[in-house]
């Protein structure tokens, strides 16, 4: 069985990541039988695809074609009156069929949030070249409340993490063939990045962050040549490394849209949009897949995502029922976010089914510390001229310090309210850091693969499960009392409210 294990074990480890994964989040998620958070907007945009009718939203298509392909696929609707659906942007409950089942458009997110754990994991094995520990630090995205109750929902992170998790894969991937076994960086490996970062973006554009991975791939390959300011060089590749990023990503962008606007078909219910004229018309001539209308309906749908963002209030914390958050706040899971609650008296006790957007605070906690450590690191590089142990690692732990750092600053420019939710790309960045920064302090221990170092680093993950499975009951809507509620209520920042 050793040998059978240590043949197979690149094979093995991600099965059985992937097994575990999947247990985790599709248990329960077609309930609630309703709706909950954006699944108001989603779910009705969805079925829009599925009907043809023409439709604009702030957000790019691709994340409600994906969950109109799993409603027609695997919903449980056939036989039910939708036109609710086609009638408006934002789905009451009381609105919806009563009949009506949701997990068609929840299984996009469900299945593709499960599967990007893989890529999370072959993003930490390709750096660390360790197996055991890619597959520990992996519980950090598996056992996280909020990326488990919000991925198991009609909601466009879970589809956009499978994105940007495969996007960060074939970077990593690329750069560490060239800097371990000198392959060179093709201009494949830019065409591929691109056509991921292209579809993260059209599922939402807080993945246009990734770009960075373009200039990042190009200094690793480069570096040689910077190192000796070889401009002729330089620009040389950039001559052919820029188009092959940058197309893919517009050609992607282009095609969603196009598939977006040809499927539109129809004006249900005078629904227009603030469509132009002559947008209109061409769908009244039943000649949607035109080139001429895709220039219409582009201008269009781009005029209405812009108008529609000047729009968006900014955050009021004097509100009572103010969801949004500062992302300053967003590292310590502050504040959380009520999704839903459902009250029964079970023998004369008060229980109360939540659905609380709550991070796994092992999880959320240590990529702070993660993230102290390796700020702290490079500062003592190009401050105080320290020495480092491992290059090669060093600069890992810059690259990902620099895309956290990167996502908050860019996201702290954005004047409308924004949620906790937002802050998902930034706790991807700072998990991959968190085990990049362990293995640099204990390097030797980790190369060696000290027998004390890898049972610590699974009692790291066990603690990562058990923590999970106690905050559990927000994620799956277990029955909580008032006193197990209390339990669980750790921080005030949190901003949990008990319903009694």
């Amino acid at each position: 069985m050793k040998t059978f294990f240590k043949t197979y074990a690149r094979f093995i480890y991600p099965i059985v990541i992937l097994l575990v994964s999947y247990s985790i989040y599709f248990p329960y998620y077609g309930t609630p039988q309703a709706m909950f958070w954006d699944e108001n907007y989603h779910v009705p945009n969805a079925q829009k695809h599925i009907d043809g009718m023409m439709y604009m939203e702030p957000h790019p298509p691709l994340g409600k074609m994906l969950m109109a392909v799993g409603e027609v696929l695997f919903g449980d609707n056939e036989g039910i009156n939708k036109q609710a659906l086609l009638e408006t942007d934002y789905l009451t409950g009381d609105a919806a069929p009563p009949t009506m089942t949701y997990k068609g458009y929840r299984w996009p997110s469900v299945v593709m949030m499960a599967f990007s754990v893989v890529f999370f994991y072959g993003i930490i094995n390709c750096i660390t070249q360790r197996m055991w520990l890619a597959a520990a630090f992996t519980s950090l995205v598996i056992f996280d409340n909020a990326l488990v109750i919000h991925s198991r929902a009609a909601h466009l992170d879970g589809i956009q993490l499978f994105f940007v998790l495969g996007a960060v894969y074939f970077f990593v991937r690329a750069a560490t063939q060239f800097i371990h076994y000198q392959r060179a960086v093709r201009l494949s490996d830019y065409v591929i990045i691109g056509i991921w970062i292209g579809l993260g973006i059209m599922v939402k554009v807080t993945a246009a962050i990734l770009l960075l991975l373009f200039a990042m791939l190009y200094i690793v390959e480069q570096w040689p040549q910077i190192k000796i300011w070889d401009w002729r060089a330089l620009l040389k590749r950039l001559v052919t490394t820029v188009p092959s990023a940058v197309i893919p990503v517009v050609l992607c962008i282009l095609a969603v849209f196009y598939i977006h606007i040809g499927m539109g078909t129809k004006v249900v219910a005078n629904k227009t949009y603030k469509a132009s004229p002559e947008y209109l018309n061409q769908i009244r001539m039943g000649d949607t897949w035109s080139f001429k209308t895709f220039q219409l309906g582009l201008r269009d749908n781009w005029k209405y995502m812009s108008e529609y963002a000047d729009g968006v209030p900014r955050l009021d914390v004097c509100k009572p029922d103010e969801n949004g958050s500062y992302a300053l706040g967003w590292p310590l899971s502050k504040k959380t976010i009520s999704y839903r609650w459902d009250r029964n008296v079970e023998d004369g006790k008060v229980i109360v089914k939540y659905k609380y957007l709550i991070g796994n605070p092992i999880v959320w906690f240590s990529v702070v510390g993660g993230l102290i450590l390796s700020i702290g690191l490079i500062i003592s590089r190009y401050v105080y001229n320290n020495p480092v142990k491992d290059e090669k690692l060093f600069y890992w732990i810059c690259a990902f310090t620099g895309l956290y750092l990167a996502y908050m600053v860019t996201i702290l420019q954005i004047e409308r309210v924004m949620y906790l939710y937002h802050y998902f790309i930034a706790l991807i960045f700072g998990a991959i850091n968190l085990s990049l920064i362990y293995t640099y302090i204990y390097r030797d221990e980790v190369i060696a693969n000290n027998k004390h170092t890898i049972i610590n680093t699974v009692l790291f993950a066990a603690l990562v499960i058990a923590i999970f499975a106690f905050f559990s009951p927000f994620t799956y809507s277990f029955g909580l009392t008032e006193d197990q509620f209390e339990m669980r209520n750790w921080f005030d920042f949190w901003k949990l409210q008990v319903v009694r």
